[in-house]
């Protein structure tokens, strides 16, 4: 008698089950596909590029103790703490290596593309959504920040955070929307300051059109935040850790923004002179298209997000034109799902599909092109220091290395050579018996060495030559010293080359 009983209720579990599946909307279905594809492309290759300078200095401050964490992000960063704070707090879990420490970036990454989706929903249409949690599913530009040990991904998934409940706060200005956009909000200012470009005119519009006290606490709150972060935003390292911007004129940064948001590192090829020219086709392509095919809210939603991105690339400009110049990709990144959102709505409009969907296949298949093109072509990632520390060998004794790369080198490699001291070699003279040199492949190996070198092994990994030299009997040497030696033995000297000692026995 139980028999049938029991069968009754599996078959009433597996018909419940059934039907729960077939009501699931078909849009549903798109987007956990998406997200699938999206999660795949971030975590399948973490690992497989090495650490280069920014996440060298993440990893080591990392690892420190929390209070030697924060005082070391006070001198030697120039962004807010929060990244730091959970990247802290996932580092005891997941640990300082390539692929545990990029999982915090990735995660975040893949929280991207729904978020993508339900701001576009939100200020647009379902099939905009879709569309915009595509074009960040396969960004290349979003999948290789998804995959950096740094706070860009975070910066983005908390302004794409920020965007989702601005927009739903201005459709319905209820306590908690408002409350979770100032929280979100917040949150995306305590990750870098670029995100106030897109926070302000969010706080100014909401202001504006709830006129309420629960949207002045809320806009107040963010602004608090906002001016209590001012001292470290200006602190004395600021402008010496980011000067490095000014090196590449503003006119090249000014036309990398656009084939980097859209090609990811190919931004560093000949293609960077079309990125403006290319910019200005797809804005063309997308007002056309929402003008003859949107209605009056998929329009409105639209101009809205354009507006918002358009306020995070045009005040750092003229900012930069004024003398504060921090103009750089990367740091956009909170107009990246903004941009999404305009661009899916274009490609989603009712009354033009075809054409839509046209420009949406082209700019998909161009994002799986450049990402194929960036996974075969080292070039276009990041250097091989893990690399360079494999070719290098172990240490049988105290030796100096000389990374004509500088700074940029000697960060990567103290964190995959055993025995490098990370405050750097001693100032007086270090005994060594050998002095390894990391150049680039446009350099030459001295024809006749100095008197006692000797050659030991000669390699080259990507773009750099690896030679190691015996210079027996081991002698104590200056950094100038060895760096003078370096020059002779792989020439043309370069200037601003650093030195590393290694020896058998040491920590970071």
């Amino acid at each position: 008698m139980l028999v049938p009983a029991r069968s009754d209720a599996a078959v009433a579990a597996r018909t419940s089950r059934a039907v729960r599946v077939a009501s699931t909307s078909v849009e549903a279905w798109l987007l956990a596909g998406v997200v699938a594809v999206g999660a795949w492309l971030r975590f399948a290759t973490l690992g497989s590029q090495s650490y280069w300078f920014d996440e060298a200095q993440a990893a080591h401050e990392l690892h420190l103790s929390f209070g030697s964490m924060l005082n070391s992000m006070v001198v030697h960063e120039t962004n807010p703490p929060l990244y730091f704070v959970l990247g802290w707090l996932w580092a005891r879990v997941f640990g300082t290596g390539e692929v545990g420490l990029r999982s915090l970036s990735a995660l975040a990454g893949t929280a991207v593309i729904p978020i993508a989706y339900l701001g576009g929903r939100e200020l647009v249409s379902r099939r905009a959504g879709l569309m915009a949690a595509a074009l960040a599913a396969l960004s290349p530009f979003m999948i290789w920040y998804s995959q950096e040990a740094r706070e860009y991904m975070l910066l983005a998934l908390l302004c794409g955070a920020s965007l989702l409940y601005f927009a739903r706060a201005w459709h319905d200005p209820s306590r908690r929307n408002v409350a979770l956009w100032g929280v979100f909000s917040a949150l995306a200012v305590l990750t870098h300051a670029f995100a106030g470009f897109l926070v302000a005119p969010e706080a100014l519009w909401l202001l504006y059109v709830i006129r309420d006290r629960t949207t002045a606490i809320a806009a107040g709150a963010v602004a608090v935040v906002q001016l209590a972060l001012l001292p470290l935003l200006f602190n004395h390292a600021t402008k010496s850790l980011l000067g490095f911007i000014g090196e590449t004129p503003l006119r090249t940064r000014i036309q990398q923004v656009p084939v980097a948001f859209g090609l990811g590192t190919l931004y560093q090829s000949p293609a960077v002179r079309y990125g403006l020219l290319g910019a200005a086709v797809l804005v063309g392509a997308c007002i056309v298209l929402l003008l003859v095919g949107s209605d009056s809210k998929q329009l409105r939603g639209a101009g809205a997000a354009a507006a918002l991105a358009a306020v995070v690339l045009l005040v750092p400009l003229v900012l930069a034109l004024l003398g504060e110049d921090y103009y750089i990709p990367r740091a956009l990144i909170p107009a990246w799902i903004p941009l999404a959102v305009v661009v899916g709505a274009a490609c989603t409009v009712p009354r033009a599909r075809v054409p839509g969907a046209v420009l949406g296949v082209v700019l998909l298949a161009s994002f799986v092109y450049a990402q194929v093109k960036i996974d075969d072509n080292a070039q276009y990632q990041r250097p091989d220091w893990r690399g360079v520390a494999r070719a290098l060998g172990s240490a049988t004794a105290t030796r100096a290395i000389v990374a004509n790369d500088g700074s940029t080198a000697t960060d990567p490699l103290a964190i995959y050579l055993p025995g490098v001291s990370w405050s750097g070699p001693p100032a007086g003279p270090v005994t060594v018996d050998e002095v390894d040199v990391v150049g680039r492949r446009w350099q030459t190996r001295a024809s006749a060495l100095p008197a006692g070198t000797r050659l030991l092994s000669a390699k080259t990994v990507d773009d750099f030559l690896v030679d190691r030299f015996s210079i027996g009997p081991a002698r104590p040497l200056t950094q100038p010293q060895i760096t003078a030696l370096a020059g002779q033995l792989l020439t043309p000297p370069v200037p601003g080359a650093a030195v590393l000692v290694q020896s058998q026995r040491g920590a970071r």
